[in-house]
C-alpha cells in the first residue's frame, strides 16, 4: 500500500515570483504617494498656523478699530453737546457699519480650508477693506479729516499724545520730534477728535 503512494507524483510548492518591473513601479508609486501625502500634511499644518495668525491679527485690528471708533464717538458726543441732529446721523451710520461688520465676522471661513474656502477667505478679507473705506468716507462726509503733528512744533497735551521721548540734535526740549500715529480733527467747528501720537524731544 505504501508503494502505491510512493509512485504518486509529488506536488511541488510554487516558489515566490521574483519582483517584476511592473511590481517595482507600483511600489515606487505607492512610496511617492505616501511621500506626497506626508508633504501635503506638513504644508497643510503650516497653512493652518499661518491662517490662525492672520485671523488673530485681523481680529486684533478689528477690536482696536472698534475701540478707537467708540472713543472717537464718545469724545465727539461730549464736544457737540446740543448738536443732536449730527450725533443722530453719525450714530445711525455707525450702527449700519457695525451691522455690516458683524455680518462679515459671522461669514468668516473655518480654519481648515479647501480651494473654495480659500476663495471665501479672500472675499471676506476684501470685504473688510471695503468696510474700512466706508468708515473713512463717512468721516470725510462729516468734516473729519486726518490731523498730523508738525515736526519741531512745541508739544501741547491738548493737541498731542506723548508716547515717548528722545534727544534730537539742534532741537529744544518739549518739541515734536516724530509722529508715530496720525490723529483726526473736525473742520466745523475746528477741534481735535483724536490727538496724534508723538515722540517728544528731551
Amino acid at each position: 500500500m505504501n508503494d502505491e503512494f510512493r509512485d504518486l507524483p509529488r506536488l511541488s510548492t510554487p516558489e515566490p515570483e521574483a519582483p517584476t518591473l511592473g511590481m517595482s513601479s507600483v511600489y515606487r508609486l505607492f512610496e511617492e504617494f505616501i511621500r506626497l501625502r506626508e508633504k501635503n500634511e506638513r504644508q497643510h499644518k503650516m497653512f493652518d498656523q499661518t491662517l490662525v495668525k492672520v485671523r488673530d491679527t485681523l481680529q486684533s485690528s478689528f477690536n482696536a478699530f472698534a475701540s478707537d471708533t467708540q472713543k472717537a464717538y464718545q469724545f465727539l458726543r461730549q464736544e457737540l453737546n446740543g448738536e443732536k441732529k449730527i450725533s443722530l446721523v453719525l450714530l445711525n451710520e455707525m450702527l449700519e457699519m457695525a451691522h455690516d461688520l458683524q455680518q462679515i465676522v459671522e461669514a468668516r471661513p473655518k480654519v481648515h480650508l479647501s480651494g473654495e474656502e480659500m476663495e471665501s477667505l479672500s472675499r471676506w478679507m476684501d470685504a473688510i477693506e471695503v468696510q474700512y473705506r466706508k468708515v473713512q468716507a463717512t468721516l470725510t462726509r462729516h468734516g473729519i479729516h486726518p490731523y498730523d503733528a508738525v515736526i519741531g512744533a512745541p508739544y501741547s497735551p491738548a493737541l498731542h499724545e506723548r508716547v515717548g521721548s528722545m534727544r534730537v540734535e539742534g532741537m529744544d526740549a518739549l518739541r515734536v520730534a516724530e509722529q508715530r500715529e496720525r490723529g483726526y480733527a473736525s473742520q466745523q467747528p475746528e477741534f481735535v477728535l483724536r490727538r496724534p501720537k508723538i515722540i517728544v524731544t528731551e
